[in-house]
């Protein structure tokens, strides 16, 4: 089984506005349903697990979305790690053999091509995550603010979502985290931890993660160009 766990638990503060930022509209649908309408476009996904703040549950069940995969709600965690760890638990619990793709809830424009490129190279390989190289020059700093030299883009990823991994693995390295009290910023942290290198493959500038209002006039411009 192929399971896509959605994670939305956050309370969108860095947008400033009065409810979160995946419940605020791109070009009249709400940011979740359409990263969710994106899964639910792939016919490899069996399931869906959608993680999100307890006391907006409710709030998502008013919006009417019925997607044709089953999709299962789960009550987020106090921190990212919590969160994506509770819905590995229910993913687990559907499935403890299945496959599990981790998707930001903020990351609407995500593609049929990174999903189901997603699904290949996590079976081929073990563990995937999409990402793109940087366009910037990178400098490495000093603690004085001077520079220390030029970094080579081309050996760099900015990493996105989904990253996939076998359910039973990527819980096991949550699970270790958890017991060693170590801070991750994403999933593939996790599974390097425990388990070694992942399978990085290009994915796409245009999906881009909506944490600022000004993510989502850029989002806006790209999907009035699709």
């Amino acid at each position: 089984m192929v399971i896509a766990l959605i994670v939305s638990g956050g309370k969108g503060v860095r947008m400033g506005s009065s409810i979160p930022k995946q419940f605020l509209e791109l070009d009249g649908i709400p940011v979740l349903i359409r990263t969710l309408m994106a899964f639910d476009a792939v016919e490899e996904i069996d399931q869906m697990v959608l993680v999100l703040p307890e006391k907006y549950i409710s709030y998502y069940d008013s919006l009417g979305y019925k997607p044709v995969t089953p999709l299962t709600l789960v009550p987020a965690g106090k921190e990212r790690q919590d969160s994506v760890r509770n819905g590995l638990l229910k993913a687990s619990e559907l499935d403890e053999d299945s496959m599990v793709l981790i998707h930001d809830g903020v990351r609407p424009l995500v593609s049929a091509e990174a999903i189901r490129n997603g699904i290949k190279y996590a079976g081929k390989y073990g563990a995937s995550a999409c990402g793109v190289h940087p366009k910037d020059t990178i400098k490495g700093v000093d603690e004085e603010g001077f520079s220390t030299g030029t970094l080579d883009r081309n050996r760099y990823f900015l990493i996105q979502t989904p990253q996939c991994f076998r359910t039973k693995e990527i819980l096991h390295g949550h699970d270790e985290i958890l017991k060693q009290k170590k801070p991750v910023t994403d999933d593939t942290m996790v599974y390097e931890a425990c388990y070694g290198p992942v399978y990085l493959y290009e994915g796409d500038y245009a999906n881009i993660k909506i944490t600022t209002e000004e993510d989502l006039l850029v989002a806006e411009q790209i999907l009035s160009r699709k």
